[in-house]
């Protein structure tokens, strides 16, 4: 009886030490894996929405930065306002201003519709131009002006483009309207033009706003998820089920925080999520500003964030009920066997829940712990992989594999802080692909993409030794410095010998012909953009000189 008596209380007391350790160990991991599951969504919410927000933003810098060079170009062909009181003169500006901008807005990517326009009362007659494309044809197709004598000032869908950004008295997004002059929803870019303090005109290029909504629905990093836009004081643009000028804070009272936090300073990497209720669901949301002050929102539900959780959980609970069956036939092996492992598995769940994912984990076996600690290792292998990916995907061009704007961004500000310091010296290589368009029109997209993948193949053979980037649809840039920078002339001259070489290809769009600009740095340089100008200069005087020469044959 004594010694049975023993037994059960040796049995007793290893039974629940190793259910507490099990218990606290289990606890801990879950612990653990749950800071990691939750920091991890709210990082691939915030990187998702990061990513595909600096997309769309990569279209709307092309428009606004379009405008601005064409409103830079038309000031400086125009000598002073009374020259707009002479209609020969005036004629000649506007027919030099329609090509100009009808050049520009071939080359950006995402416009619907640009225009031009003189203030009624700087000219005799209505003097200007508008290009739409419309949606039957979607072709850019010119349009009648507008008659501004109409319509009232406050009647957006019709003039808001034209007296909103006289009545701000600076450059301007539009909040997205229907355009009745076009029958199109779009977002406006609008830069009101001033000489000596006069109002004399009006430029602006549109995107079409059901482009940036199907850019918008496919946003899902998880099944379930979905993106939508509203303002920044929280009125809804764009949402799968609420309707437009629903307010945020009306969807859901716990959203006020968030509503709050779009005034925020902050990159969006810092921004944290928010946690919400809607109809009994748990959700979680978080944001990043556009350029143009509206707000992308990425939107998860929590069931599907946690469902790795509640299978890691049923997991252990698995291994408990296992070891415990066997702790009855072998305790003290068992117990010798597991206590290593787990302490291993949960110095590495610290190490993670630290953010570190270069742990190292314990080899797994074929027991329970085994199965813990290759679950571990999954877990952090796919971290590791996200992340990787991540990186990959914000600083490379899908197309053609070499960096992109994004990365081309990072560069700059690297060079500019040099330049500041004095330690800068440089040069930068701007290209251009001609016949794109035609290509793309004639043979389709697919050759199009043929054409800027065997351009960027030639440029990066050429130029071996130096970064190249992809800053746009048919835009290229190549930093250069020390013997790259110094061989500047031959490494052109070599791309020109290579280029020729294609002339006799079988396929136009196996025939290269690329614009080039070149540029250094100088003792009057503040800035990268001021090497970026000149050799952006160049290259379009080489599109021209091309041109020409291909006209005079």
């Amino acid at each position: 009886m004594t010694m049975r008596s023993i037994r059960g209380k040796f049995l007793h007391l290893n039974l629940s030490s190793i259910l507490l350790c099990v218990a606290l160990i289990g606890g801990l991991g879950l612990w653990s894996v749950s800071v990691i599951q939750r920091d991890s969504s709210k990082e691939i919410l915030n990187l998702t929405c990061r990513l595909e927000g600096m997309q769309l933003n990569e279209t709307l810098d092309s428009i606004k930065e379009s405008v601005d060079l064409f409103c830079a170009m038309t000031a400086n062909q125009l000598p002073s306002l009374e020259s707009l009181k002479d209609l020969k003169f005036v004629n000649g500006f506007v027919r030099d201003a329609e090509k100009n901008m009808t050049e520009i807005a071939r080359i950006t990517h995402g416009v619907c519709c640009y225009y031009f326009r003189i203030a009624p009362e700087m000219t005799e007659h209505s003097q200007g131009f508008l290009y739409g494309k419309r949606h039957l044809t979607g072709r850019m197709m010119k349009e009648p002006l507008t008659n501004l004598a109409l319509y009232d000032p406050s009647d957006t869908e019709h003039v808001g483009w034209y007296y909103e950004p006289q009545a701000a008295g600076r450059s301007l997004w539009m909040k997205p309207y229907y355009n009745r002059n076009l029958g199109i929803y779009m977002v406006s870019y609008v830069v009101p033009l001033y000489r000596e303090g006069v109002f004399w005109g009006v430029a602006g290029m549109d995107i079409d706003f059901d482009v940036v909504i199907e850019h918008v629905r496919s946003i899902r990093p998880y099944k379930n998820s979905y993106a939508f836009l509203c303002d920044d004081r929280g009125m809804i643009l764009y949402h799968q089920e609420l309707e437009p000028g629903t307010n945020l804070v009306d969807y859901s009272p716990e959203l006020a925080p968030l509503v709050d936090a779009f005034g925020w300073e902050t990159a969006a990497e810092d921004h944290p999520v928010f946690q919400y209720h809607y109809k009994g669901v748990g959700k979680t949301m978080t944001f990043f500003r556009l350029n143009n002050n509206m707000e992308l929102l990425l939107c998860a539900f929590n069931s599907e964030i946690k469902a790795p959780m509640v299978a890691l959980f049923r997991l252990i609970v698995m291994v408990a009920l296992l070891l415990c069956a066997a702790a009855v036939v072998m305790i003290i092996p068992i117990t010798n066997r597991i206590t290593r492992p787990l302490e291993l598995l949960t110095q590495a769940a610290k190490k993670i829940a630290l953010g570190d994912l270069n742990v190292e984990l314990p080899r797994p076996g074929n027991d329970e712990v085994g199965i813990l600690s290759r679950s571990f290792e999954v877990t952090v292998s796919s971290l590791r992989q996200f992340m990787e990916n991540m990186n990959d995907m914000a600083f490379t061009d899908p197309l053609t594999h070499v960096k992109n704007k994004t990365a081309y961004n990072r560069a700059i500000l690297a060079l500019h802080e040099d330049m500041v310091r004095g330690q800068a010296k440089f040069g930068l290589v701007m290209f251009d692909l001609n016949d794109l368009k035609h290509i793309n029109d004639t043979y389709g997209h697919e050759h199009g993409d043929e054409y800027i993948i065997n351009s960027c193949r030639l440029i990066c053979q050429v130029f071996k030794h130096s970064p190249v980037y992809r800053i746009g649809g048919d835009e290229f840039v190549v930093l250069l410095d020390g013997s790259e920078l110094e061989n500047c002339d031959a490494r052109i001259a070599e791309l020109n010998t290579a280029i020729e070489a294609t002339a006799s290809a079988e396929n136009p769009w196996q025939r290269l012909s690329i614009a080039k600009g070149a540029a250094c740095s100088a003792p009057g340089d503040t800035t990268p953009e001021d090497i970026f100008v000149r050799a952006d200069r160049a290259m379009y005087a080489d599109k021209r000189r091309m041109k020409e020469a291909a006209a005079a044959k």
